[in-house]
């Protein structure tokens, strides 16, 4: 095979780019301080550090959720430690009321500071982290109690919290979470729920009923009561007559679909433009019971029926109507308070004696709380210690697959230098003189 200068030079040159190709790549490295600079230069490198860098991420974000879970509690900690000052001096105040020896004017004055201390109470229990409210679960946007004192709410619940199940959790790791908050009825409403003026809820047992159901002219009727804001509204509704296939009444669900209906329709309009019309009355039949459900405003009891209406009596009511919800309801500690500046400005020494009872199941619950806010703390503070020791052992994952060694790359850098450097010196004895030199 005829080897030409053409060719000579052409391999020259290839090589010579090969090199310097190596030696940039060397230099990016030092320059970089990362093993490559996109993914094809090594596809295995680059999907692991694709991982790695995500879970550096999600262990920086779950730090980050135990710094506001810790703070939050922190938060909850510092008022519940108020609370319970709050109500040992109220005990303190009640002991000394209790024991006889004061004059009616001195027990009146030990009265005016428990309503100090109530309203210092309700003041407490709208505390905030960040701008939320801390103990009206989801609702964090709104208060707790009402504690505007010139209104004559001052002191009950505003809205509804179900202490079973608004409970806020923040994710502290792959698979963990934790509850941050309180709820508000299990403090102020002795491990209850909390109430708002709105919800009442009246139930009655009922027979077995046998569907499909026959709805005549003669039993289709059900008289309810409700309190529609403040002024109570008795109205008499009637559901459809059975006429199939129009209407019929096969099932639980539509029964009491067509009562809920009857009633709606007949109560007079929430006055309230800006509010739901009727505020929502519900109705359910099932398990032998029905049940109405409304979220009209008011400071009692918001709703019951009467089971010797047509309808209810051909369906088979059997047992008294119970209504719950304690519309507009005061949380029981507020109640408390309420009770015993009643008794010391009647003076009543004994009823204030048996209330010292009370107040020690009052501090026993805030107690309990806080020991339940103490553990969790506890747990966040051993899942932070957890989440700096992952944060550390990924980060150093990621810097052994990414990161070059300095040494090595120096080392490496000035060896393809050295190869550069005698391409070009063998390049110079291929390209061989032309005419060209000769002509300088």
């Amino acid at each position: 095979m005829r080897i030409t200068n053409n060719m000579m030079i052409a391999n020259m040159t290839r090589n010579l780019g090969n090199n310097l190709t190596r030696l940039n790549n060397y230099q990016n490295q030092l320059d970089t301080g990362k093993k490559i600079q996109v993914p094809s230069d090594d596809p295995v490198v680059a999907a692991r550090a694709l991982k790695l860098r995500t879970d550096v991420s999600k262990v920086e974000q779950y730090q980050k959720n135990l710094g506001d879970a810790g703070s939050w509690l922190d938060a909850t900690d510092v008022t519940l430690g108020k609370i319970g000052d709050v109500l040992q001096k109220a005990r303190e105040l009640s002991e000394q009321a209790a024991n006889g020896t004061n004059t009616p004017e001195e027990t009146q004055k030990i009265g005016l500071e428990l309503k100090q201390l109530r309203a210092q109470l309700i003041h407490l229990s709208n505390s905030t982290y960040a701008g939320r409210y801390i103990f009206s679960g989801y609702k964090t946007d709104q208060k707790l109690i009402n504690d505007n004192e010139s209104d004559p709410n001052f002191g009950k619940f505003m809205i509804n919290v179900d202490s079973t199940r608004e409970k806020i959790f923040y994710e502290i790791g792959v698979g963990d979470s934790i509850n941050i908050n309180i709820a508000g009825g299990d403090l102020f409403n002795s491990g209850g729920n909390a109430s708002n003026p709105g919800s009442g809820v009246a139930t009655s047992d009922i027979e077995d009923i046998n569907y499909p159901l026959d709805i005549t002219a003669a039993n289709n009727s059900i008289t309810v009561t409700i309190n529609n804001f403040g002024t109570p509204q008795t109205v008499t509704a009637a559901i459809p007559v059975s006429n199939p296939p129009v209407v019929e009444y096969n099932t639980p669900v539509q029964l009491a679909q067509a009562i809920k209906t009857a009633i709606n329709a007949a109560i007079v309009p929430d006055p309230d433009p800006t509010l739901p019309a009727n505020q929502g009355i519900e109705v359910t039949i099932g398990n032998n019971m029905i049940e109405i459900k409304t979220q009209i405003k008011s400071d009692t009891a918001a709703v019951t029926f009467d089971q010797t209406g047509s309808l209810l009596s051909s369906i088979g009511t059997k047992a008294p109507v119970t209504t719950t919800g304690d519309i507009g309801d005061t949380p029981d500690m507020i109640k408390m308070f309420d009770n015993i500046i009643a008794d010391m400005d009647e003076g009543n020494f004994k009823q204030i004696s048996d209330f010292l009872d009370v107040f020690d199941q009052q501090i026993s619950n805030v107690l309990r709380c806080r020991a339940d806010v103490g553990a969790r703390q506890n747990r966040v503070d051993l899942s932070t210690d957890r989440m700096s020791i992952d944060l550390v052992n990924f980060t150093d994952l990621m810097s052994k697959n990414e990161d070059v060694d300095v040494a090595e790359t120096i080392m490496n850098l000035k060896n393809e230098e050295n190869v550069y450097q005698a391409s070009l010196a063998g390049g110079a004895r291929i390209i061989q003189q032309t005419l060209v030199d000769f002509l300088r």
